[in-house]
């Protein structure tokens, strides 16, 4: 079965006059940044060190005052160190209902009719003091620093074979960008995709 090709069903001109008009504005030119950008197609680069770099946009992004109510969907060249075709376009992409091109994991997911309203969105914004990232969150993004190993705000199993690296990786991307250096170990774990619960993590002071 053929899979429908990434983009919107209509024209950008309308998708940006309905929500300009609610007051939002385009977002997304210039270089690429995870919080304004999300990767929908990869090119990999010969060399693995090099940069991501947008190759293309399939649709357009938008942003109400300091909130990103929609990242843009681009085309990107990179290299395997930093995303790998495969993984940072095909992997799972959390706290997003559809997409037609990948998997997703979203709470609002199997819960009944009425659960996207009831289920709260991902919040970040990008303010003049910097970005904040899933506002709402509050599970400490490497677990807690509590002994207790089943205090509430510890990882669980497949959170903790994903490196703090891969982790932050999620959280900025909403989805992996490389293979997970554990994947035999997860692949134990099946289905962790699935199973993996980022959705309240939270990072660091200093790292946002």
């Amino acid at each position: 079965m053929d899979i429908a090709p990434p983009g919107l069903a209509f024209p950008d001109h309308e998708y940006l006059g309905l929500f300009g008009a609610l007051g939002m504005t385009p977002s997304g030119a210039g270089a690429f940044d995870p919080l304004l950008h999300e990767i929908v197609e990869v090119e990999q680069a010969d060399d693995p060190r090099s940069p991501i770099e947008i190759t293309g946009t399939l649709w357009p992004g938008l942003i109400l005052g300091d909130l990103v109510f929609g990242r843009a969907g681009v085309r990107v060249r990179a290299g395997a160190d930093h995303a790998q075709h495969g993984a940072a376009d095909r992997s799972p992409l959390y706290w997003s209902f559809r997409r037609r091109h990948r998997p997703t994991v979203d709470l609002s997911q199997g819960w009944g009719g009425n659960s996207q309203w009831g289920t709260s969105l991902r919040l970040d914004y990008r303010t003049p003091a910097g970005d904040r990232l899933n506002v709402d969150g509050d599970r400490p993004i490497d677990g807690s620093t509590e002994p207790d190993p089943d205090h509430p705000a510890d990882l669980g199993p497949e959170e903790r074979l994903l490196t703090p690296r891969e982790r932050r990786d999620l959280l900025r991307h909403r989805c992996l960008l490389r293979t997970p250096e554990a994947a035999d170990e997860l692949a134990g774990l099946a289905p962790w995709e699935r199973d993996l619960m980022p959705f309240r993590w939270v990072l660091p002071a200093d790292e946002e």
